[in-house]
């Protein structure tokens, strides 16, 4: 294992205003952010956004013990910020103030979409998927997990983004926001307030396009469910989209694209089958080939900072 050498590491909550809820407080929308901090670090962070009912911890380690994400761009210099959503990981749930969630998820839904892909072959590119660990004993066990309940709304997710965005970016100064998934909505909404701020976004197979229909909600605001918080254009700055071979997120990711290219002429979509990756499902961060898909973004990231 490569040895990079580390100047400060550690977590906060980020906290927002108390509510009172039936004569009582409570602490207002919180995240919890945990950093790694190069000891010779470039000017510019990357903050990591999970997506769906997952947590930060997605990038830190994959399921079979490998170094994830987070160490290949500490290894290239960047600080690195990790984001637990409001109400995932080490942020509690608290419905009085983030309103419903839904159900803890089951084997049944996210083992053929994420883990068991091509065997269950839901979509036909599932029949290429061929990255997911299958050693040691036990990974599916530990992608299951770190996942959990998520707000019934999009636009509940969003503006929970919303409300903790000015601390954010308090913490992680001028930053690059990489996001996945469901994470992606959110990723926009925190560029939306972020403005200056924000250097660069890496998309990792966002959800969402343009008046698409979602069990949780309608995309009616170009790739977002609700009107911004903020204030700057989300799609100003440099943006790369990721898009796996056997994802069954492809169709929506390809609208998605050609929405950002209308609005961002320097806007990249790297389809991964393209530059030879290939056989990767929606979790690719957590697959075989997860460091070859990191080399990508870092490569995208020296043209634009």
């Amino acid at each position: 294992m490569r040895i990079y050498e580390l100047a400060d590491f550690g977590g906060r909550f980020l906290t927002t205003p108390r509510r009172n809820s039936e004569g009582r407080t409570l602490p207002g929308t919180s995240a919890y952010v945990e950093w790694f901090l190069p000891s010779r670090p470039k000017a510019v962070s990357i903050t990591f956004v999970h997506g769906g009912g997952g947590q930060g911890s997605e990038f830190l380690r994959t399921p079979d013990n490998r170094p994830g994400w987070v160490h290949a761009f500490l290894r290239a210099g960047y600080p690195v910020y990790v984001l637990d959503r409001p109400g995932h990981g080490r942020s509690n749930w608290d419905t009085a103030v983030l309103g419903p969630a839904t159900a803890a998820p089951d084997y049944e839904t996210l083992m053929p979409r994420f883990v068991d892909v091509a065997r269950c072959g839901l979509w036909p590119e599932a029949t290429l998927h061929s990255q997911w660990p299958s050693m040691p004993a036990g990974n599916d066990d530990r992608f299951m997990a770190s996942q959990g309940p998520m707000a019934t709304r999009l636009v509940s997710s969003q503006r929970h983004a919303e409300e903790i965005a000015p601390e954010l970016f308090e913490l992680t100064g001028d930053t690059v926001l990489l996001t996945h998934s469901a994470g992606g909505p959110c990723g926009w909404a925190l560029s939306a307030c972020g403005g200056p701020r924000v250097r660069g976004i890496l998309a990792v197979e966002p959800l969402g396009a343009p008046g698409m229909e979602h069990p949780l909600g309608r995309f009616e605001n170009g790739l977002c469910a609700a009107d911004f918080g903020g204030s700057f254009d989300p799609y100003a700055p440099p943006i790369a989209m990721l898009t796996a071979e056997a994802t069954w997120m492809r169709d929506m990711n390809f609208r998605a694209a050609q929405f950002l290219r209308q609005r961002n002429p320097s806007f990249t979509h790297f389809d991964l089958p393209a530059h030879g990756i290939r056989g990767n499902g929606h979790m690719m961060m957590s697959e075989l080939n997860s460091d070859l898909i990191a080399q990508l973004m870092l490569d995208w990231l020296e043209t634009i900072l």
